[in-house]
């Protein structure tokens, strides 16, 4: 039954508040939370949704079944550290701070002698937009237990892997992609403005995706394998363009090195010429040309 579950958040900021929002919501009465800030916003956060605020962290593993870590992920490890002498055996320990995988490692093998269950997970949207509801990807020995459970209690949770550090591991490489090119836009939009064509440069940037976002992964990443040489020019140009209108090109000269770095690959010859079908089939280049194997191995969490 719903509410018999009790959840306890370490850290009550905007995720916290958020998702306890969402499982007041969905009938979960029984919840706690520990913080080390313990401000009038807080109160009137906990006051909102039925959260009873605890003393430390011994009260909050003592009254929950559930224990969600919400804090700053600089401060993920040590939360985990002073955390482990209150865990039981059976307790499920999630840890949403999208911290570096390698701590996601350290925390999972240090709850492990304590008999708790520690997953690593990663919330993927916007927490006042979603709520509860957001994308949460988990990843550990538990990870699919843990994603039915939660489910069934209204969240949005999806296992990607058994190993703890795989679902920050997938934030953290997203947001090479997402706040990358946030960035890009940025210069974009400087040099766009600046010769008063914005509606027009955001008009030919939206055709670029009319057929999805898979659809132009596969298109740039396949024709980006043979034609990174001719667009390193293009880049250069671009960059140039930049400079004379005062912008510093921080991610175009960026863009104009990974470009080179395709083009040195000599990724042409490798296809004969014929751009690839998309971008699985420039991924089996790179493994057959032995670039992963370069990488170093990665570890197991156990």
């Amino acid at each position: 039954m719903i509410e018999n579950v009790s959840v306890g958040f370490i850290g009550f900021g905007e995720a916290g508040f958020e998702i306890a929002k969402g499982l007041r919501s969905e009938g979960v009465r029984r919840m706690f939370l520990y913080d080390i800030a313990h401000t009038d916003l807080l109160e009137n956060r906990a006051a909102e949704t039925g959260v009873e605020v605890t003393r430390g962290l011994k009260a909050l593993a003592e009254n929950s079944d559930w224990i969600l870590s919400v804090v700053p992920p600089g401060v993920s490890l040590e939360v985990s550290r002073k955390l482990l002498g209150h865990l039981q055996p059976g307790q499920f320990y999630l840890d949403l701070t999208s911290s570096f995988p390698e701590d996601m490692k350290s925390a999972a093998a240090m709850v492990k002698a304590s008999g708790a269950h520690f997953v690593d997970g990663a919330m993927m949207g916007a927490l006042p937009v979603h709520g509860h509801k957001v994308l949460i990807y988990v990843a550990g020995n538990q990870a699919e237990t843990v994603a039915r459970r939660l489910n069934a209690i209204g969240m949005n949770v999806k296992a990607v892997g058994r190993e703890a550090g795989q679902a920050s591991a997938v934030k953290l490489i997203l947001s090479v992609a997402t706040k990358g090119f946030g960035s890009l836009l940025a210069e974009m939009l400087l040099a766009s403005h600046y010769f008063d064509v914005d509606d027009a440069v955001l008009e030919a940037l939206e055709l670029f995706y009319t057929k999805g976002l898979r659809a132009y992964i596969d298109r740039s990443v396949g024709s980006s394998a043979i034609y990174a040489g001719r667009r390193v020019v293009e880049m250069e140009a671009s960059a140039k363009l930049l400079e004379q209108i005062g912008v510093d090109p921080i991610m175009t000269a960026a863009t104009v090195a990974r470009l080179k770095w395709l083009d040195s690959l000599e990724l042409p010859a490798f296809f004969k010429g014929k751009v690839p079908g998309g971008y699985r089939e420039v991924l089996a280049a790179w493994e057959e040309m032995g670039l992963f194997a370069k990488m170093p191995k990665r570890t197991s969490s156990g």
